[in-house]
């Protein structure tokens, strides 16, 4: 039920890792059952609500969300419904091995995805990182079918999207020292 959310996060984080080899290494997560841990679990099955609350972890493979609560909205609805994702805390956090030794962090008071535009978004201290390289903003948003991220600052004066990129090791000519 939550493969779609945790499949189409994973693909938004995912593009700061490397093409093939993230693939691959993300794949073999998703081949792995999802399993989520909390204080209580809450359906409405008339409202096609699923949700679970306090110290919530879902974990599949390698992939591990941390929040305060997670919502599922239409879950046992038509094929034709969209279905919503969401994730709260203080804050949301999400983790992923994307491949060997790299790990895709990401954190934001909400994370929601929506299935019927095909849409994720960080909202509230929004924070992409992997290997030293992040975006902050106080919402990021990633539309999944054009392959477009974008960023917003918020409300408040001062506040700025930010970006840091590490720059990439060289490598080493062995053919020169």
């Amino acid at each position: 039920m939550l493969k779609p959310f945790t499949t189409l996060l994973v693909l938004c984080l995912s593009l700061w890792a490397s093409g093939a080899d993230a693939a691959s290494t993300l794949e073999r997560d998703f081949e792995q059952p999802i399993n989520i841990d909390a204080d209580k679990e809450f359906f409405d099955l008339r409202n096609n609500i699923f949700r679970v609350e306090g110290h919530v972890i879902v974990t599949q493979g390698s992939l591990v969300i941390h929040a305060d609560q997670l919502e599922v909205e239409g879950f046992g609805s038509d094929e034709n419904q969209a279905e919503l994702f969401i994730a709260t805390g203080s804050p949301a956090t999400y983790s992923q091995q994307v491949e060997e030794n790299v790990t895709v962090t990401a954190s934001a008071q909400v994370i929601t995805y929506d299935a019927a535009t095909r849409t994720l978004t960080l909202t509230g201290n929004a924070e992409l990182e992997q290997s030293g390289s992040f975006l902050k903003a106080s919402e990021i948003t990633y539309d999944l079918e054009n392959q477009v991220i974008s960023a917003k600052r918020g409300d408040e004066p001062g506040q700025r999207v930010r970006t840091s990129f590490q720059p990439r090791e060289q490598q080493a000519d062995q053919g020169n020292n």
